[in-house]
């Protein structure tokens, strides 16, 4: 919704970071609206949907076709607040959060981030819950260690920290990626459609120099690498939240512009070169446990003024998936290759506490 009312140098910067430009622009919001009715349809075997709101200065004159594109492109209506300073306008946004995650991201916006400055504030929520097509027996589930890997100062602590580790055999989709060192696993969620990728490495600590490898084209090599395989899964129930101020990173990643008052260029949603954005505030809560998956994230963005099979009579030996070490995993639609969620596993002994993402 920013880059449809983002203009000149501002507008590119953002297409850069995300990508955007590798599609018509002409095409870009047309497409959004497109992916979002495949993955939001109304799906029994699970609960997945996505909301788009703006929260907008009372009697601040918007331009129209901005507020006719979010609307027609991301179905956004748009919510008059008289006062951003007031903490019943921060209230009111974090109450809507909140319904649409079903209780699961609360308090989005700290206190003291609106004010009197504020004039627009765009806010996306995605909540998803799904059942695995084959469920982890709780009977199965052990105790056992986790080797949590200290990323600052590359070594492992020295106790390994207690988790309860789901266990579960069958056949699952599995790639053998000696390449980058990994295993990579695939269990649907009930309908098929959706599914978690779990990319595990060989090695106890590689999860840093695995992440450094990450591309496009290693996903579409995953993908590729899927075979029907007997599988010995041992996963880690774990259940993570983050919050995370993403001005400072979207800086670095190359789109400086929309944060400065001078140069920033949102002509499209103002009509003139008064705004720029203050605050982008991402938080996500992420449940994994022996019925399936639970997941939610929300964004806001405050803008101020200024297969294979064993050949016959061959028994094929299973894989070993032990996830005891960090690893990366990821919620997708499988038919698109969308990735909903994603995150690094560092340390499941924690409940509710910051979880690192990519």
């Amino acid at each position: 919704m920013t880059q449809l009312g983002a203009r000149g140098n501002t507008a590119t910067q953002i297409a850069d970071v995300f990508r955007f430009n590798q599609i018509d622009q002409d095409q870009l919001h047309g497409t959004f609206k497109e992916l979002n009715n495949l993955l939001y349809q109304t799906n029994y075997d699970s609960q997945i949907h996505c909301a788009y709101r703006l929260y907008g200065k009372s009697g601040y004159n918007f331009v129209q076709s901005f507020l006719e594109g979010t609307a027609s492109y991301y179905g956004a209506a748009i919510e008059a607040v008289n006062n951003f300073e007031a903490p019943i306008a921060t209230q009111s946004i974090n109450d809507w959060v909140s319904k649409q995650t079903e209780d699961k991201i609360k308090n989005l916006i700290a206190p003291g981030i609106l004010n009197d400055l504020t004039r627009l504030v765009l806010v996306n929520a995605i909540y998803f819950k799904a059942n695995w097509k084959s469920t982890f027996r709780a009977h199965n589930t052990k105790k056992d260690k986790f080797k949590v890997f200290d990323m600052r100062k590359k070594v492992f602590k020295r106790k390994k920290v207690p988790v309860s580790l789901m266990s579960l055999k069958g056949r699952f989709d599995l790639a053998v990626d000696k390449t980058n060192d990994c295993l990579v696993l695939e269990l649907p969620y009930e309908g098929h459609n959706l599914s978690l990728l779990i990319a595990l490495p060989t090695k106890d600590d590689g999860l840093g120099q695995l992440e450094t490898k990450l591309s496009v084209d290693v996903l579409q090599s995953w993908d590729a690498g899927l075979e029907w395989r007997e599988v010995n899964v041992l996963l880690p129930k774990f259940k993570l939240e983050a919050t995370f101020q993403l001005k400072e990173v979207l800086q670095r990643m190359g789109m400086p512009d929309a944060f400065d008052e001078d140069r920033a260029n949102f002509e499209g949603i103002s009509g003139d070169r008064e705004f720029h954005i203050s605050a982008v505030i991402h938080k996500a809560f992420v449940d994994i446990n022996e019925e399936g998956s639970e997941a939610a994230a929300a964004t806001a963005f405050g803008m101020n003024a200024m297969m294979s099979l064993c050949p016959p009579g061959e028994r094929e030996k299973p894989i070993l998936f032990r996830a005891d070490h960090p690893f990366l995993f990821m919620i997708r639609h499988r038919s698109t290759k969308s990735v909903l969620f994603m995150g690094r596993m560092m340390d499941p002994s924690y409940i509710l506490t910051p979880m690192s993402t990519l």
